[in-house]
């Protein structure tokens, strides 16, 4: 059973809301109590100056009754017997113009006298609270005609009040953090759960890939990273392998038969790799038609058995919506520590691996370390394709289609080659799969068309009107809008269409054939000639060629290296060419490189032939200067020997 990937969680979340939530509840009793506290704080000496106001009130109108007596000494005023508690201290001061009369209660001389002091410097702006020698006054200020009156009272009583509405307000605020503090943690709880859930969800989304079900590119990235980075701690890995997995010719199938199937076809096979793949092994897709094995504790011997057995399983038929289809695939496997020490390299390795197994067509391989160099140039031109054909760096070398006959060259094939600024001249071998993986095929097909175009429009102009053949993968004919390119290319040169040939593979054409028909039926209306380029290396040679209605068959090089010797292919080049005179195509025999070869290929009925015994590839100038001596080559001193340029 596949084990569930999940990211590390970062529980930090939940103790920060936690946090937030108490200081929260914290902040509210706070504000609670100290919005109270004054509150009553104002509201107490509110009331207190309406009482000391009443009583400065009560003062004026004794005066007016005992103006005589008030200011010779004579005259005391005992207000704390009617309207206020004699404990507290008190101060009166009246002025006029006859003099003026101060009266203290429980106060002593000097502190009467600051007051007395102080009265100067209060008015209706000032605080209704001074203190002086340590204790706080209330004070208040009532002018009359005749009179100025001012009345202080210490703040003893309110003191004690807001003392007492302290007490009472701490253990209410003790009650309302309580409740708030209660609150916030309910509330944190439920939204730390809630956001632990989402981010569970998200990160199986972003760890989980969604057609197959399995782990992604994100999971096994964390993975080797988290190798690496306790590396430093006692938790190591000892050995470990890796996978990469390329399903062989699944673009074809998804062009072919359409996205549905594509996708049914990658749930079968990961579903049945995920029954060889064990626990602790984990089986991961990590986009289109890749997937990674992670094999952790797994030696080199345990990793060769275990990519035969991916192989095996995936190049089973798949019974998909009343097809059988066989995609098969290529494994490439790195082993850690020994190929690299680094766990995060290990996937380019395994890539490299793959790309081998791929290219040699030996289902799968294991990365090898002497194979560095050639690992690197192939990660530098990869990157270097981009520029490729922007700066014109891809060119064509031509090789002649010779009539045996009497030596005439017919034709020619445009074999593409790369002049790379800093490696030098590279054959297709070195970059035609880089091209098929880098998702600029359509692409590479289209300049492959224009060159030729070019060069067959050029040699036209100078005389030479031979056709030149052109190389197309299938994949091209997919290409919804190839027809117009070739089209307004032709237009443009005003290249009349027989001198553009397209040269198809046959082994992949085969598979796609249903799909390609109706492209290859309109290319072939414009007058452009089709060939089935090396004939009878697949399968399906003569359950297609009917439908193909290809106009040449080339006969591919296998059977004529050894044609002289032995019977079989001897026999198969004889029945070939019968089969064309059936179908009306013309024969082109690949591959001749002696004169005898060429005589028995006569005796045969093939006529036009390509091979070293009449010319390698070469340059655009060597073969015009060829066409310019005649367009017939001397087989007794051969453009091979005079070129060497290949």
């Amino acid at each position: 059973m596949q084990k569930v990937p999940i990211l590390l969680q970062r529980t930090a979340i939940r103790t920060r809301l936690i946090f937030a939530c108490l200081t929260v509840s914290i902040l509210v009793s706070a504000i609670y109590v100290i919005v109270s506290y004054r509150l009553a704080a104002d509201v107490g000496i509110q009331n207190e100056l309406a009482r000391m106001t009443r009583v400065v009130a009560f003062l004026n109108t004794e005066i007016q009754t005992n103006e005589d007596v008030l200011f010779n000494g004579n005259y005391t005023f005992d207000p704390q017997s009617r309207l206020a508690d004699p404990a507290l201290s008190t101060l009166f001061h009246v002025s006029s113009s006859q003099g003026q009369w101060t009266q203290a209660h429980l106060i002593d001389s000097r502190s009467s006298r600051n007051i007395l002091k102080n009265i100067a410097m209060l008015s209706e702006k000032s605080a209704s609270i001074v203190s002086l020698n340590n204790r706080n006054y209330l004070w208040v200020n009532v002018k009359s005609d005749q009179y100025n009156i001012y009345y202080f009272k210490e703040t003893t009583l309110i003191d004690a009040t807001l003392q007492l509405v302290a007490k009472r307000l701490i253990i209410t605020s003790v009650i309302v953090f309580w409740i708030t503090g209660w609150l916030a943690l309910t509330l944190s709880s439920i939204i730390a759960k809630r956001a632990d859930e989402i981010n569970a969800s998200l990160a199986k989304l972003a760890t989980n890939d969604p057609l197959t079900g399995l782990a992604n590119r994100l999971y096994i990235t964390e993975t080797l990273h988290e190798i690496k980075t306790n590396e430093h701690k006692r938790i190591t890995l000892s050995q470990a392998c890796l996978f990469v997995i390329d399903l062989d010719k699944f673009k074809e199938i998804n062009d072919s038969f359409g996205h549905k199937t594509g996708d049914d076809l990658l749930v079968e096979l990961s579903n049945r790799m995920a029954a060889v793949v064990t626990l602790p092994n984990e089986l991961i897709r990590i986009g289109g038609d890749e997937f990674i094995v992670w094999a952790p504790h797994c030696n080199i011997q345990q990793g060769e058995t275990l990519a035969q057995s991916l192989v095996q399983v995936c190049d089973t038929t798949v019974p998909l919506n009343g097809l059988e289809i066989n995609t098969g695939a290529s494994v490439g496997f790195a082993h850690y520590p020994s190929h690299t020490n680094n766990p995060e390299t290990l996937i380019s390795c395994a890539d490299t691996a793959m790309y081998k197994a791929k290219k040699q067509r030996s289902g799968w391989a294991i990365y090898d370390n002497q194979n560095v160099l050639v690992n690197e140039r192939d990660v530098m031109l990869r990157a270097d394709l981009n520029d490729a054909m922007l700066n014109n760096e891809l060119i064509l070398h031509f090789q002649p289609k010779v009539d045996m006959r009497n030596c005439n060259i017919v034709g020619v094939e445009g074999l593409c080659r790369w002049q790379h600024p800093r490696l030098g001249l590279l054959t297709p071998f070195a970059f035609i799969n880089l091209i098929e993986h880098s998702g600029k095929v359509q692409d590479f097909g289209r300049y492959i068309i224009k060159k030729a175009i070019e060069h067959a429009s050029s040699w036209r102009n100078e005389g030479h009107g031979i056709p030149i053949a052109i190389n197309l993968s299938p994949y091209n004919l997919l290409d919804p809008s190839l027809l117009a390119f070739i089209q307004q290319e032709l237009k443009q040169y005003q290249l009349p269409a027989n001198f553009l040939q397209i040269e198809l593979t046959e082994n992949e054409t085969c598979l796609n054939i249903k799909y390609i028909e109706s492209a290859l039926t309109k290319i072939r209306q414009l007058g452009i000639a089709i060939a089935i380029d090396d004939f009878g290396t697949g399968m399906s040679s003569l359950a297609y060629l009917n439908n193909l209605k290809a106009n040449t068959i080339k006969i591919d090089k296998t059977f004529i290296t050894d044609i002289e010797t032995n019977k079989g292919h001897r026999a198969i080049v004889s029945s070939t060419v019968t089969l064309a005179e059936s179908f009306e195509c013309d024969v082109v025999v690949e591959g001749v490189e002696t004169k005898s070869q060429a005589d028995l290929l006569l005796s045969l009925g093939c006529f036009i032939a390509q091979g070293y015994f009449y010319a390698k590839p070469m340059p655009e100038h060597d073969m015009k200067r060829i066409l310019k001596s005649g367009m017939k080559l001397d087989t007794s001193v051969n453009a091979a020997s005079i070129f060497e340029t290949y």
